[in-house]
């Protein structure tokens, strides 16, 4: 599994993309804290967010 701990949400397997009039990304992992898992309108944040699931493994 990737560490997000020293990456960036787009080198993350979890991390998802759609187009509805902008780029929405968004983290899919089933064990975020957030329910929305929203990253980012047209861009991804440069660290991962403080409820990133993948930060504490």
């Amino acid at each position: 599994m990737n560490n997000c701990k020293r990456q960036k949400c787009s080198e993350c397997e979890f991390m998802r993309m759609y187009n509805y009039g902008n780029k929405i990304y968004y983290c899919d992992h089933e064990d975020r804290l957030d329910d929305m898992g929203k990253l980012g309108v047209d861009h991804l944040p440069e660290t991962s967010p403080e409820w990133c699931p993948v930060k504490s493994n």
